[in-house]
């Protein structure tokens, strides 16, 4: 494997237990800027077939068939790919630009994503996953996820990535 490329897999039996956002703290956290085939949202205002140009909303479940795929762009402009076969809820987010208590925590409960962090602080960005938590840390990676496993390639920057029962892995890109 290069040096631009490195692989970490976590493989953890135990499931994260994540309480659920009020749905009084739902608000417009970004947009769809791409979309292919069927892909949804699934959140305050029921289920919508998500098209380009839709926002989405914290507390937003979005989820794509066997064949869709979504890229959505966030305020702070982070980029996330919603892969086939995907879930992936919006838990909170927090971006005011210049400030250091920007948050940006997503659970993704299914599938496989690409993540490209935005303009926030770094240490601002978590994703929950079944098996593991992931810190970003200026990062570009995919990632996929099962009930059991998730697995992680970084193409850029840097991630913590903490398993559930053992400890964290740090991994940095080498320049």
């Amino acid at each position: 494997m290069s040096s631009h490329h490195m692989k970490l897999a976590l493989s953890c039996v135990a499931a994260v237990v994540l309480s659920a956002m009020p749905a009084a703290a739902a608000g417009n956290i970004g947009e769809a800027v791409a979309v292919i085939d069927q892909a949804s949202t699934v959140g305050e205002v029921g289920e919508r077939t998500l098209a380009v140009g839709m926002e989405v909303r914290l507390g937003d479940l979005v989820k794509t068939d066997s064949a869709g795929q979504a890229q959505l762009l966030f305020k702070d402009g982070t980029r996330l790919v919603v892969g086939p076969n995907s879930q992936m809820k919006l838990d909170k987010f927090v971006f005011r630009s210049g400030a250091t208590e920007n948050q940006f925590v997503v659970r993704a409960l299914n599938g496989a994503f690409r993540f490209i962090t935005g303009d926030a602080t770094k240490d601002s960005y978590l994703i929950h996953t079944p098996s593991a938590t992931i810190g970003v840390r200026g990062t570009v990676f995919d990632f996929a996820v099962t009930p059991k496993d998730t697995n992680l390639l970084l193409l850029d920057g840097g991630v913590n990535m903490c398993g559930n029962d053992f400890g964290c892995t740090r991994a940095d890109v080498a320049e």
